[in-house]
């Protein structure tokens, strides 16, 4: 199983802790990562998510989230069939384009399903005939657990 994480699962462990559904949100991602170092899955990134995360500005957590980025088995580079479907994908939709581009980046790479924290993007990615599943990390790994794969 491939899984790619948009940024917000990369840098949703310096949010509020205390709240009870980032805490469970982190929880999930550090379940997804141990899947990965245990062989059950596999990471990929893109060069969209290496901009992204290169532009943080706190040295500490950027060097603790490339740290989790660096161990990805695969990155998507950006190519025309990319920028295509992020076009084609943001004009079906009121979805950004930074979000549709890793919509895009996630389906160029076969992933079965991207995670990310932004219930917005998760609620319209819904409504569209996506090559990948767009959910929740919690949701992802309850789904995972109980189902024994997805």
């Amino acid at each position: 199983m491939k899984v790619y994480l948009d940024c917000c699962c990369y840098c949703r462990q310096f949010d509020d802790l205390a709240q009870e559904t980032v805490k469970a949100e982190v929880d999930a991602i550090f379940i997804v990562f141990d899947l990965h170092w245990q062989g059950n899955i596999s990471l990929v990134g893109s060069t969209l998510l290496e901009v992204e995360l290169g532009k943080i500005s706190d040295s500490d957590k950027k060097k603790k989230i490339l740290k989790y980025y660096s161990s990805v088995d695969e990155v998507i580079t950006n190519g025309d069939s990319v920028k295509m479907r992020a076009i084609q994908i943001q004009g079906l939709s009121n979805i950004r384009a930074f979000d549709s581009a890793h919509i895009a980046f996630a389906e160029e790479a076969g992933a079965d399903v991207l995670l990310t924290t932004d219930y917005k993007l998760i609620k319209m990615a819904s409504r569209l005939d996506l090559k990948v599943k767009v959910m929740n990390p919690k949701d992802f790994i309850d789904r995972y657990m109980i189902g024994g794969g997805f």
